[in-house]
């Protein structure tokens, strides 16, 4: 039987494990006033009609004509990308596409189940909702065509900065689609990469109701966990969340349906 003694450390031991994990996904740093940032970022979508064949490429016409937002930078709001990333976006009557790219002399990813925690490893996220800043879809994918889904319910404090949140695992989105092009070898540190690509459509439907009408406004944003080997891990954003960690959606970028 342990001591006393030895069952308080192990319970301190086991509190701040717990405190770091919930901060492995969070700029570093004492939260600034939300009043004093820089406003979100802005984009609009256009909407286009084109054929489109899922293989990561890019090569439809269609994709030629998408908004491309970017460049990513750090969550925090300070300093450059050492990779840069992009991501192009359109959408049509039924779905909205997104096309990413990611830069990367070393593609680290191991997961390739359904759900799995992606963020530990490499991976690009999407948060979206239609207006509801409390409720929201988080959308991932990484370089081994894994894919997660959840829908997350946040409690924001009188300011709109996030108090805590919870995810809803067990939602699906059953006709989000998507395909992985890889430029180079996955999970080895030895040979020099290039960049990996996700090209993902999302139906309407997997997003709470019909296609927006033109000049609708949602709440998204976007972004990247970058590693490798001998380099620290790389938080990107598009548009800065600058608070602690990326589920901060007051800091949501706004995305414009064109017409």
């Amino acid at each position: 039987m342990r001591s006393p003694r030895v069952r308080r450390l192990a319970s301190v031991f086991s509190l701040l494990s717990a405190c770091l994990a919930a901060a492995a996904d969070a700029p570093k740093g004492a939260a600034p006033d939300p009043a004093t940032l820089p406003a979100p970022r802005r984009a609009v979508v256009p909407k286009l009609q084109g054929a489109l064949t899922l293989d990561g490429d890019f090569n439809e016409p269609v994709w030629a004509r998408a908004a491309v937002l970017g460049p990513f930078v750090p969550a925090g709001g300070q300093g450059a990308a050492r990779e840069s990333t992009g991501v192009r976006v359109w959408y049509d009557d039924t779905a909205l596409h997104l096309g990413w790219t990611c830069l990367d002399t070393d593609i680290q990813s191991t997961f390739t189940a359904r759900d799995s925690k992606f963020w530990e490893e490499e991976v690009v996220e999407f948060f979206v909702t239609r207006g509801e800043l409390t409720r929201y879809y988080e959308l991932q994918w990484n370089p081994l065509g894994g894919e997660f889904d959840a829908i997350i319910r946040n409690t924001l404090d009188d300011r709109g900065v996030s108090r805590k949140f919870e995810g809803d695992w067990s939602y699906t989105a059953k006709g989000m689609r998507s395909a992985v092009k890889v430029r180079g070898t996955v999970q080895k540190s030895e040979d020099r990469d290039e960049s990996w690509h996700v090209e993902v459509s999302i139906p309407f439907a997997d997003l709470g109701g019909p296609a927006p009408k033109p000049g609708e406004v949602w709440r998204a944003n976007f972004y990247r966990f970058n590693r490798g080997t001998g380099n620290p891990i790389e938080m990107l954003s598009w548009s800065a969340p600058i608070l602690n960690g990326f589920h901060q959606p007051a800091r949501f970028g706004f995305l414009e349906f064109g017409r």
